[in-house]
Parts: structure tokens; sequence; C-alpha cells
């Protein structure tokens, strides 16, 4: 991990996506608090199965990385070479898998299987085809929902998983990927469309997304098809994939073409990295200080205070132009 201090901010920075990357930052702080209480709504929990706002988060994320990926790979093998382009965002990936399990604990079967390692993973399997044709692409991700949703069903690993592990546990990587794939398809459309004709394939791919994953999700078996993050079936990472199209366009509206930046959200995206290290220290020495039972009321002031210091902290970044990076 390197922490840069520049003269300026990066120039180039597309708006929409700090703003997506930063709504994705305020709903993880969101629902990795409030998630502990029980007086919160079920919306902002992870059950077993059903499709809620927190489990909207993090494919919004592995959406994100995706969006970048297949752009900063491009720029850096232009800058240095094809070898040294992979070789650096190799090296990106395996940290974030060592960060992930350092903070998450290194049990392979359960707790290890969260943001940070999931995003680490989906970024090496998926890095062979990342400057792969647009169609390539959406034919790996499909390749790879199927595959584990094949190896969910038939092979005993999806009793295993919905037992033993979260977000499908060491194989549900196959299908975090599809998503990233998904955010990269959406970047070339963004690279190289009008704005009219950007909005419009978009929501067609977040209608057609969204159907196909609601679909499937009323096929029998239940639990093979319905939502469900911590099984990673693949009715849930399609409509996901939708909705994270569907969100993404409402930033771009606003922010790339009528300006309009909801405030503190350019803050928290700049810094996702950071921020998403920042709240997970904060909520793990503070955020369980209340009790489960405890009212609505304490839990929201209790986010309030968590969500005032990520903000300071990232505001104190961006004023001073740092920048985490791997």
């Amino acid at each position: 991990m390197v922490v840069q201090k520049e003269k300026k901010l990066p120039v180039g920075r597309i708006a929409s996506l700090d703003q997506f990357r930063g709504f994705a930052i305020f709903g993880m702080i969101l629902v990795n608090y409030l998630g502990y209480f029980n007086s919160v709504a079920v919306t902002m929990k992870h059950p077993n199965y059903g499709m809620t706002f927190a489990n909207t988060i993090a494919p919004f994320f592995l959406f994100a990385v995706g969006l970048g990926l297949r752009m900063s790979l491009a720029n850096r093998i232009k800058k240095s070479g094809k070898l040294n382009g992979y070789w650096t965002a190799i090296k990106r990936y395996l940290i974030l898998i060592v960060i992930g399990i350092i903070i998450y604990g290194p049990d392979p079967k359960l707790g290890m299987w969260d943001a940070l390692v999931d995003i680490g993973f989906a970024g090496l399997i998926t890095l062979p085809f990342i400057l792969s044709g647009r169609w390539i692409r959406i034919s790996i991700a499909l390749f790879y929902l199927l595959l584990y949703q094949s190896l969910f069903a038939f092979t005993g690993y999806g009793d295993w998983t919905m037992n033993h592990s979260i977000d499908g546990g060491p194989l549900g990587v196959l299908s975090w990927s599809s998503i990233l794939i998904f955010g990269s398809v959406l970047m070339d459309d963004l690279s190289s469309l009008s704005s009219g004709a950007f909005i419009r394939r978009s929501l067609v791919s977040a209608i057609i997304l969204t159907t196909i994953g609601f679909g499937l999700s009323l096929l029998d078996p239940a639990p093979l098809w319905q939502f469900s993050q911590r099984s990673m079936t693949i009715a849930y990472p399609i409509f996901a994939t939708g909705i994270s199209y569907a969100v993404f366009v409402l930033f771009y509206w606003l922010a790339d073409m009528r300006k309009i930046e909801i405030p503190h959200l350019t803050v928290l995206g700049i810094n996702s990295l950071a921020l998403y290290l920042v709240q997970n220290i904060i909520i793990e020495f503070y955020g369980k200080r209340l009790n489960r039972d405890a009212p609505l009321w304490q839990a929201i002031c209790g986010v309030a205070i968590v969500y005032l210091i990520c903000f300071a902290v990232a505001r104190y970044m961006a004023r001073n132009k740092i920048i985490v990076t791997i």
C-alpha cells in the first residue's frame, strides 16, 4: 500500500465514478454499523435469503473496481509495458487479499471471504480477460456464473457454503467476478458513446439484468435460485449488477451531465480504500459498545458519530492531497 502526497489531485477524474464510490462507502458505513442492532429494519442487514439495501453494497464495490480496472491496466501497459502493467495489477490484488485476511482473520472457511478478499481474487481471475473485447468479457462473466451455479447445485458445495461460510465461500469469487466484468463493460460504453446513447444502453442493460435476475429468483427449488448474498447463486449477482447499472446512470446524469454532486460523496469516493479500513477499525473498537437491543435512536446516533469521524478523515486527506493507493 502506498500513501501519496501530491501537489494536486489527479486530473481527469470521472465525477460520477467518485460519487458512485462515495455512495458505496456511505452505504457500507450504514449497514456495517446499523446491521448489528435488533431495532434496525432488515433492509440494513444481510439475511441468508432476500434482496436488501445491505446486499447491494458489496456489488457496488465490485462494479466500481471493474469500472476502473480496464482503464488503469491499459494506461499502465501504455506507460511501462505489458509485463510491468500486469505484474503491478497482480501485486495490487495480492496485497488486497493479504490486507483482507489480516482484517477478517485467516479462516479459509468462514470469516476471510469478505469484501477485500473477494475483490482481490475476483481481480486476479478476471485480469487475463479484462483487455479482451466486450462480448468475450460478457461470455466469461456468464461462464463464471454458470460454473458456480453448477458447483453449488450438484457437488454438495452449496450445503457446505450455507452451513459454514459467507459470500459464496472460496468459490464465490466466480460470481463476484461477473459483477466486476460487467463494470468494465459499462466503462467501455462510458468511454465510447455519447451521453444520450450511454444512458439508453445502460438503462436497457439495467432492465434486462434485473428482469433476468428476478425471474431466476422465482425458480424452484428456492434455495438454489432465490436472492442470497450468502450463497452467491446466479439470481443475486445478475440482479445486483442491474441495480449497479441503474445507480451509476443516476450519478452520471447528476454529476457528469447536470454538474450536480451530492455533498460529501466525492470526498468519500476519492479515498475509498482508506475509508474502508478506517470505518472497519472504528466499528471494531467502538461499534459494539452499545447492546444489540439498544433503541433505534441510540443506533442512529452511533452511526452518525462513526460517519462524521470517517468524513473528517476523508476531508483531511482531500485537503492535504493525500491519496491511498495500492
